[in-house]
């Protein structure tokens, strides 16, 4: 299975806009199969952008995660993938099928535009 960054961001879009308690368990009705979200839960998680309870099999079933929160470097990307515009610019420069790239180049790139969108002190002072 790849990573597929449209999912996770798809899933860190849905936890974050969760209610406080609430638990993230599936993507099913959203048309994610078990596998595919466990999977991805367990991407972010090693990434640091989750905080979750995930059971692995060793009998070939798939894992089954339960996502509780973002973590600070989730709200962080959350933050950074919100915005569709920016999100479809990354996919494009970054994230061009047969590239090759790591999540950490995704983040730098996105803090970068972030970073040049942002109004200067000068022209806030206008």
């Amino acid at each position: 299975m790849k990573r597929d960054m449209d999912l996770i961001r798809r899933i860190a879009l849905e936890v974050a806009d969760m209610e406080f308690g609430y638990v993230l368990t599936d993507m099913e009705e959203e048309g994610v199969d078990a596998a595919t979200f466990g999977m991805h839960a367990i991407w972010m998680r090693e990434a640091g952008l989750i905080t979750a309870f995930i059971l692995e099999y060793d009998s070939g079933e798939p894992p089954k995660a339960r996502i509780a929160r973002l973590t600070w470097a989730g709200c962080e990307f959350v933050d950074a993938i919100r915005d569709d515009t920016l999100w479809r610019k990354a996919k494009t420069s970054v994230l061009k099928p047969g590239m090759s790239f790591t999540f950490d180049v995704l983040k730098e790139w996105l803090k970068t535009e972030i970073t040049q969108g942002l109004p200067t002190v000068r022209a806030l002072g206008q």
